[in-house]
């Protein structure tokens, strides 16, 4: 694949300037220099410039090209924008068909693609006439909104809409790790029969939000699409996760897990019982009615001698700037109505600790990239130049038995997909320096702790197993 990139031109919208170009990726016909393939999908896309209004002294600083949008010859207004393309770039590039925008821009699209490509204009022509022109990876195509609120010379989306757009793509890292053969530790684990716990990391993706009924992965409006966990079940073509590697180590003498619901204690004295049925009433138009049978308890309550008594110790306790009155000198206090109610489910920690002792050179080299995987693969990226910092790689771990890796451990738990939150590595785990005689030094041994803690908590619908096997 190769790229190129047009000339800048100045173009005002709404009274404002901006600078714009076009930017093409295509490929050479059979990979060969000075011809065009017309069978490959070439992506066509129209980017602009801020300009800044603050004069600068010197030479101006370099401004991020933003793509504004990508043509589409199976959208039927031909352009699929982002969402930094308002309401005046795109009627300027969609309204009333070709225009002398569009015309401009086609026009520098040819002169750079002939240029890049080495081949004659009309060649370059043909090809942006022929070739398929799709945008698979842009947003789904919008109309332009009829009228803007916003104010006039505004390119921006509109502040007042706050609705979610499902189609924005997250934030991907600009160097992202790369995917590495599969690590075993020790090396004849996985042949031997032996059982172990397998580490498979994965690119981590968002959950996007459902914010129509008819959206495909679920039927109820304000629910999460399904994440790319332990398999691919339930997802659609296109969600399958991006696997970077495994590891796979001993199982560690000591395992458990520790299922946790938060229940907390909650009470509702009588007043603030009486101030919810009010607002219920209220709120279903039976207020009046409730206010004057409210009325008539009330007069039947103060009669009682111990609500007289309970009021001037009231009274008596706020003069005194004093707490407990009630309970200390009448040995009672009001009825809070103490229920242990739901409050919400928790996430699971879960612990791992591996002594890591290479036998031959070939174990050291790979008891050396198991460290730095676990390292690495758990940092943060960076994005844009350091603008953005993304989510590190997660990881689904995994127990199995006589080295079948195709299913789980039945008398084992299981593991949703995790984040990485810690990693601490003894280099000196038996109190002494000590290398071997390789190029590298390696360690004699090393003790790796690793924490984890599931993304999602577990709901009584994960336990899709045989009712003889343990599962989360």
């Amino acid at each position: 694949m190769a790229q190129a990139t047009s000339g800048e031109k100045l173009i005002t919208i709404d009274g404002v300037q901006y600078k714009v170009r076009t930017e093409v990726v295509y490929q050479s016909g059979l990979g060969v220099p000075g011809t065009l393939s017309t069978t490959a999908p070439i992506r066509y896309v129209v980017q602009y410039q801020p300009l800044s209004t603050v004069p600068v002294i010197g030479s101006n600083p370099l401004q991020p090209w933003v793509t504004l949008g990508e043509r589409d010859n199976t959208n039927q207004n031909n352009w699929i924008f982002t969402p930094a393309a308002g309401a005046g770039f795109q009627k300027a590039l969609i309204a009333n068909g070709p225009n002398s925008l569009t015309t401009s821009l086609d026009e520098a699209t040819v002169n750079a693609l002939s240029t890049s490509a080495g081949v004659t204009k009309q060649q370059a022509t043909q090809i942006l006439q022929v070739a398929p022109n799709v945008a698979p990876t842009a947003p789904a195509p919008v109309q332009p909104p009829p009228q803007s609120p916003s104010p006039p010379g505004s390119n921006k989306p509109d502040p007042i809409d706050t609705t979610v757009d499902p189609n924005v793509s997250q934030i991907n890292p600009e160097k992202g790790n790369p995917a590495f053969q599969d690590l075993v530790y020790p090396t004849g684990i996985r042949s031997n029969g032996q059982d172990f716990i397998k580490f498979t990391v994965i690119k981590y993706i968002t959950r996007k939000l459902n914010t129509s009924a008819n959206n495909s992965f679920s039927g109820a409006i304000g629910v999460l699409e399904n994440r790319r966990d332990a398999s691919n079940a339930n997802l659609t073509s296109g969600q399958e996760k991006e696997v970077k590697g495994s590891i796979i180590l001993p199982i560690q003498p000591s395992i458990s897990d520790n299922n946790n619901v938060d229940w907390n204690g909650l009470g509702i004295n009588p007043l603030e019982m009486e101030l919810l049925n009010g607002s219920l009433n209220i709120m279903s138009g039976s207020g009046q009615q409730y206010v004057n049978d409210l009325i008539g308890r009330l007069q039947t309550t103060i009669k009682d001698p111990n609500v007289i008594n309970a009021i001037k110790l009231q009274f008596a306790q706020k003069a005194a700037g004093v707490e407990g009155m009630l309970s200390r000198v009448a040995g009672a206090v009001v009825n809070p109505n103490l229920e242990l109610l739901f409050q919400g489910p928790t996430l699971r920690p879960f612990n791992f600790t591996f002594r890591l002792s290479p036998r031959d050179k070939e174990e050291a080299t790979t008891v050396r990239k198991i460290i730095r995987i676990f390292k690495q693969y758990s940092a943060v990226g960076t994005a844009s130049g350091g603008l953005f910092l993304t989510t590190p790689n997660v990881f689904n771990i995994s127990y199995h038995n006589r080295g079948d890796e195709k299913s789980n451990h039945p008398s084992l738990n299981k593991i949703k997909t995790c984040a990485l939150k810690s990693v601490s590595v003894d280099y000196t785990p038996d109190g002494s320096y000590m290398t071997f005689n390789d190029s590298y030094n390696t360690m004699t041994s090393y003790s790796i702790s690793l924490q984890f803690q599931e993304l999602e908590p577990v709901t009584t619908s994960d336990y899709t197993d045989p009712l003889d096997q343990i599962g989360y």
